[in-house]
């Protein structure tokens, strides 16, 4: 390794590119969450350009986040995804980066849960070689991989994250190939000119909090004279934390004496059965039998710092008091007294939603023409969908390698493909969501999510490269709530290790 660290190079000017190793003013920026909450983000890659742009990003592969050096995070982890797609930052004719095949996406599962009963993930990557060109320095980068996942374990959150680069090569010299050994970060010095891959940095927030931060690669041009950079350039960010005790036990419903909790209804309610005729206070209940019930509603406590209020159904409330000119972010100015409120309503259970005029969670049936609608033709406002044609191969390049693929064991697999609607006169079906079926070795089927037609109906999926042996199986449903498939298509990798031997 020690060639990898300490590497000369001569060139006629001098040119300083390396990355901050202890992210020192990097600091949990998701302060608007309000109770236990996750948060995630991630970026295929960003360029900051400090003189020109402030805390403004060049960002434009992006999931659940905003391209903003000083807030980046939004205050709570959701399920997006950017799709496959080239990148240019800036656009125009002298980039910083070019990239093909750049990706981001994040999750939360189950996506109406509590927290303790969530998993966040985020995912980020470029399959093709980026070109970085820093203040006349050209850095290639061969196949990016990142990732971050944040989880309860035994009531502890457990915050985890991994990421991968292929080789790196410096001002057209070798490609030097980054060891996948598990020992964690790699440098690599050339003169003035460092760069730093594979980093993870755990920043501890107010209360107990945390931060996980993972970089595939980081890299900063400074000004000859020292002081801040002139440009910095992060390849392949994932981030999950978490804030709150988001792995506490669920606390349990206390009724008053002589009342029980409403089963299958709105766990805030408690009900009493009595004779009839019915008193003053109850009612008859017809799924009963006619039995007589009072209904009391329980209030959960409300988050530190905040109250109740009956005007508002019981939502809970935060009042700051003496308001700037502005409220923050979030709140709104409350004209009985000129105070800034920040409303939080309470969670209903799952297929509830709340009364406003009450406060009350309703359960209702509604008939939801087209909200299973997967597509729309031509363009993300067009027609939607009802039938649709798949088209999808093995690609490397622009090499088409058709259905069938054989690959070593560890090597990145690209599937390209293409989705438009049936007929004699085809065109694009656009923003429509493919299921992918991963199909192993005595017919286990491991169903995949993340693969969405962009402009022209194009399809693009990279495969990981851990994968083994086995069959790749794409379908088209144009109703998300049937199981009608109008196309399918299945390819079939096999892979070998070393020695040539088929991995099953």
């Amino acid at each position: 390794m020690e060639f990898m660290r300490n590497h000369a190079l001569s060139r006629g000017r001098l040119f300083a590119v390396c990355v901050l190793g202890a992210l020192a003013g990097v600091v949990p920026t998701a302060s608007a969450q309000e109770g236990p909450v996750w948060t995630c983000r991630a970026s295929a890659a960003y360029a900051e350009v400090n003189l020109l742009l402030g805390p403004q990003r060049v960002e434009p592969v992006l999931a659940n986040g905003n391209p903003d050096r000083d807030s980046p995070d939004l205050p709570q982890c959701a399920t997006d995804a950017t799709g496959v797609q080239p990148l240019e930052i800036p656009p125009g004719p002298s980039p910083l980066i070019t990239a093909e095949a750049a990706s981001a996406s994040t999750q939360i599962a189950p996506e109406f849960a509590a927290a303790r009963d969530q998993t966040v993930s985020a995912n980020a990557g470029i399959a093709e070689t980026v070109r970085v060109e820093l203040g006349g320095l050209v850095i290639d980068v061969e196949a990016i991989t990142a990732s971050a996942r944040g989880t309860c374990v035994n009531g502890v959150p457990q915050l985890t994250s991994s990421s991968r680069i292929l080789a790196i090569s410096i001002a057209g010299q070798a490609p030097i190939v980054i060891p996948d050994d598990g020992q964690g970060p790699v440098d690599i010095n050339i003169g003035l000119v460092r760069l730093r891959l594979n980093q993870e940095q755990i920043v501890p927030g107010a209360g107990g909090d945390q931060q996980l931060i993972r970089q595939a690669a980081h890299l900063e041009l400074l000004p000859v004279g020292g002081g801040q950079p002139l440009t910095r350039v992060v390849l392949g960010e994932v981030k999950v934390d978490f804030h709150g005790a988001v792995c506490a036990p669920a606390v349990p419903q206390v009724c008053p004496e002589g009342f029980a909790p409403q089963a299958g209804s709105n766990p805030l309610l408690c009900v009493k059965t009595v004779t009839a005729p019915c008193p003053a206070g109850s009612t008859a209940d017809p799924a009963q039998g006619g039995a007589c019930i009072i209904i009391r509603e329980v209030a959960v406590p409300c988050p530190a710092g905040s109250t109740a209020d009956p005007n508002r159904g019981g939502a809970c409330i935060l009042l700051v008091q003496s308001p700037p000119a502005a409220c923050p972010t979030g709140t709104s100015r409350d004209p009985a007294t000129n105070n800034c409120v920040l409303i939080r309503d309470r969670p209903c259970p799952a297929g509830a939603t709340v009364d406003a005029p009450t406060g009350v969670c309703v359960v209702t049936t509604t008939n939801n023409i087209g909200s299973g609608e997967n597509g729309r033709i031509g363009s993300p406002t067009g027609p939607v969908a009802t039938c649709g044609r798949l088209s999808m191969r093995f690609v490397r390049g622009t090499r088409n390698l058709g259905s069938r693929h054989t690959v070593r064991f560890g090597t990145r697999t690209v599937t390209r493909g293409r989705l438009v609607t049936c007929g004699s006169n085809p065109r694009p079906i656009v923003g429509a969501r493919i299921d992918v079926v991963h199909v192993l070795p005595g017919n286990k089927r491991r169903r995949k999510t993340g693969l969405r037609s962009r402009a022209n109906g194009l399809l693009t999926l990279i495969l990981p490269i851990n994968l083994r042996t086995r069959s790749v199986e794409y379908a088209y449903r144009p109703d998300l709530r049937s199981t009608r498939v109008t196309s399918r298509r299945t390819l079939r990798l096999t892979v070998r290790n070393r020695a040539g031997r088929v991995l099953r």
